[in-house]
Parts: C-alpha cells; structure tokens; sequence
C-alpha cells in the first residue's frame, strides 16, 4: 500500500500540502451550515479523493477510519470547511506513510 498512498499523494494541489500529526480536528464532526460550497471541479476532486481514502482505510490504514466515514457523508455536496478537513487526512497519511497495519494473534489460553 505504500506506493498506493505515494501516489496519491503526488497528485494532491499544492493546498494539501504539509503535514499533520492528527488525521482529524476536534472539529470534525462540526458541520459549517454557512460554509461557502465547492466548486463542481474541487467537488469531483474530493469525491474522487474520499473514496481512495475509504479504500485504504478498508484495506490498511484503520486509524483513519472515523474521519473518512465522516467524509463520506459530505461527499454529495460538499463545502470549504470538508474540503480543509480532507486536507487535514491528506497530510495526516504524508506524514505517517510509513505506518503499517500489525495483525497480532490473540492467545487463546
């Protein structure tokens, strides 16, 4: 998955660059009713971007599962204020690519 998040990561515009120790702030679930709502290209683009997230955070980057399912239900019409959270996750994963999924068997004993 490494070079999955690489390259997502290459193709992120210049705003969502950075980094970010946290994939979310205390704010996430916030809604800004008064948000000004993103144009039809960023629209597409965070669409485009919160379903590679989904994807990953299925397959091996469980510790960003509670932003993206936030995400997910903005998908349909969404604002500045869910286009900054989604940069928040992309620099959160620029800045922690390198963590892998560890399975550990439970001992039943």
């Amino acid at each position: 998955m490494y070079e999955y998040i690489n390259k997502k990561l290459a193709e992120l515009p210049s705003e969502m660059n950075g980094v970010s120790m946290t994939s979310a702030a205390l704010h996430l679930f916030n809604v800004d009713d008064s948000a000004e709502k993103l144009d039809e290209e960023k629209a597409q683009l965070f669409h485009h971007l919160v379903t590679k997230l989904l994807y990953l955070s299925r397959r091996s980057r469980q510790d960003i599962q509670m932003a993206v399912a936030f995400l997910c239900t903005r998908v349909q019409h969404p604002d500045t204020d869910d286009y900054k959270k989604l940069a928040c996750v992309m620099k959160y994963l620029r800045s922690t690519r390198d963590i892998m999924l560890t399975m550990e068997a439970l001992n039943g004993g």
